[in-house]
């Protein structure tokens, strides 16, 4: 019963808050997309792990579509986090800081901006939210204005403050401000005609689920298991096609079956299955072969710090492959030659998971990693070590090393050119045989 809990936490405590999505406005990106994400805590570590961007560009695998990081820890609408040191003890003003991120994104020149702002205005409380309501609208246009492509824009409200218990303090009250907050927000995106994401909503239905892991690490601040629960629950809010399974036979005839890509009455998250009869395909030396090829990638590669009650279960469920018409016995299923799956006639004619650790999700893997490679290189060039000493006062010191801040965007090219390829599913050849 504990496990069942456990499931129903990862899986329909989701649900729920993104059912809610699917009469909103969905986040499509389109072939040639330039995705910058722009805000603070949130969206900068998300560059870490890279769980969000990793949804959205295997999601979208027929479309050449890049994404830059903007994110900067702390900041606010006003850019007041993203000053360079002008001295010892005092910092730039707001203006030039914001006039930073105006640069970026003049640079980057963005279709598509995935905003990320309030948690730390937040702390102001609901007094100063006409303030952050008129900032929030001044950032928008400048930015759209500095872009110079019209660019479509996605609002995401802060995340719910989760309550770890003591020593850390209560957030019952913080949670009430930022609800305020969330609510500002969702006026703000209706007013604009843009997609609004409810972030507060989703970590709060996790967090608080009956049995749940923590996502923060205190509180306010997502571990890498919580954004790749994020990751998750955020697939809803993506205009996204079902992941069906082809699967071409030897004798050359296709069979399709899916069933749906949305949860099902099982709580079970974008269970979309692959199904044909073994009596159709052409046994070779004993073994049923074929090739199977996915729309796009599996779910986002789980997290290595995921706790093992939860990733154990995760690994239960996918997208089941299932095949009828088996005569009694045991089954092996190899991909490319290596064997991910051992089961029963019957147990194939229910359907078995084949998505957990198959090539697919290897390759899902690569991509994360390539992404996160991309990003670094890319973090380097707009947020250079010691850049007081190579841009700012102290330049006349390290100045000259200014040089060397643009080499970076070609290894961003390099990688960008590896995130294409590893976003398309390749072909995978499976041989089912009976081995007892």
């Amino acid at each position: 019963m504990k496990y069942l809990a456990i499931l129903f936490c990862l899986t329909a405590s989701l649900a729920a808050a993104v059912a809610r999505a699917a009469d909103q406005p969905k986040l499509e990106l389109k072939d040639g997309d330039r995705v910058a994400f722009i805000g603070d805590t949130f969206v900068e570590r998300e560059s870490k792990d890279c769980y969000i961007e990793t949804m959205l560009t295997s999601r979208f695998p027929d479309r050449n579509v890049t994404f830059r990081n903007l994110g900067y820890s702390a900041d606010t609408v006003t850019g007041s986090a993203r000053g360079l040191c002008a001295g010892w003890s005092t910092f730039e003003g707001p203006d030039k800081a914001f006039d930073r991120l105006r640069k970026l994104v003049a640079e980057v020149k963005p279709t598509v901006l995935l905003m990320n702002y309030g948690m730390t205005e937040s702390f102001s409380g609901p007094e100063g939210i006409p303030t952050f309501t008129a900032n929030y609208n001044k950032m928008l246009d400048e930015l759209s204005k500095a872009a110079g492509t019209s660019p479509r824009i996605v609002l995401m409200s802060p995340n719910y403050h989760e309550d770890l218990g003591k020593p850390l303090p209560d957030p019952g009250e913080h949670n009430k401000n930022l609800e305020a907050y969330t609510r500002t927000i969702e006026k703000i995106a209706a007013d604009r005609g843009c997609v609004f994401i409810n972030l507060f909503e989703l970590t709060e239905r996790a967090a608080t689920a009956p049995v749940a892991a923590p996502l923060t690490s205190n509180g306010i601040h997502l571990t890498p298991y919580g954004y790749w629960r994020m990751a998750l629950g955020l697939m809803k809010f993506v205009d996204q096609r079902p992941n069906s399974f082809t699967i071409d036979c030897d004798t050359g005839t296709k069979y399709v079956s899916v069933d749906g890509s949305a949860v099902d009455s099982t709580g079970r998250l974008f269970s979309n299955y692959a199904t044909f009869d073994a009596a159709k395909l052409k046994a070779i030396d004993g073994a049923f072969n074929f090739t199977g090829k996915r729309d796009f990638l599996p779910s986002c590669p789980i997290s290595s710090e995921t706790p093992k009650s939860v990733a154990d279960r995760w690994n239960q469920f996918g997208h089941p492959l299932r095949i009828t018409g088996l005569k009694p016995g045991n089954y092996e299923l190899k991909a490319d030659g290596v064997r991910i799956a051992s089961a029963s006639a019957e147990e194939w004619g229910k359907g078995v998971i084949i998505d957990r650790a198959g090539p697919e999700a290897r390759q899902a893997e690569a991509l994360r990693k390539a992404i996160i490679a991309k990003n670094f290189d890319f973090f380097n060039y707009q947020r250079p070590d010691n850049d007081a000493y190579i841009l700012a006062f102290r330049k006349g010191e390290q100045g000259k090393n200014a040089v060397e801040i643009p080499k970076f965007l070609p290894l961003v090219a390099e990688k960008e050119k590896e995130i294409a390829e590893l976003r398309v599913p390749k072909p995978v050849k499976y041989s089912l045989e009976l081995v007892k």
